[in-house]
């Protein structure tokens, strides 16, 4: 007859041999940065954002692409335009100055190698500013190693609040178990 019961040791055996795969794992993958390419097409989103001040991509990341390709700029919220800031010797991208509305959109097909920098006028003062670079080879994203996660501040204060339960309940504990708890009733 076979013994089905488990050990303590070999209960602990395999908990530390799946602790070891699961870190082992988590140490091998990685996370890519995020950037924004395009090759033969994109898009630039005029008036994205929660307020409406950003161009997608362009404004918080810059938007890589290759010689050749037709970006459109489509208007997601009213009252923005395209201005040129700067842009490469030997680049005829004029952007477009007139001030529109959602649902309006043109296109640029940039064959100049360099960067762009372009601006919504009307609300420059704000930071509504996008940058497009036009590169031979698109960037390949880094990959960045995964670290372990992070811990909120609530599980942190949970886990200070159980050890000093814990230290209290050893403290009691002690406590009776070396005074006794049975008192005898004072004498008259």
């Amino acid at each position: 007859m076979e013994d089905d019961t488990l050990s303590r040791r070999s209960f602990i055996r395999g908990a530390a041999g799946a602790t070891a795969a699961a870190g082992a794992v988590a140490a091998g993958s990685g996370t890519a940065a995020a950037q924004a390419t395009a090759d033969g097409s994109g898009t630039v989103e005029v008036g994205a954002g929660s307020d409406g001040l950003l161009f997608a991509p362009g404004t918080e990341e810059t938007l890589y692409v290759t010689p050749g390709t037709t970006v459109t700029f489509e208007w997601v919220s009213g009252g923005h335009n395209v201005a040129v800031n700067s842009q490469p010797d030997g680049a005829s991208w004029e952007g477009h100055t007139p001030i529109e509305d959602e649902g309006f959109s043109t296109e640029f097909t940039f064959e100049t190698v360099g960067v762009y920098e372009y601006v919504c006028e009307p609300h420059a003062s704000v930071g509504m500013e996008g940058t497009l670079e036009v590169v031979e080879e698109l960037p390949t994203p880094e990959p960045t190693p995964a670290g372990p996660p992070g811990v909120p501040d609530s599980a942190k204060s949970l886990g200070v609040a159980s050890f000093i339960a814990m230290v209290a309940t050893l403290g009691l504990a002690f406590f009776f178990t070396k005074y006794g708890g049975d008192y005898e009733p004072p004498e008259q």
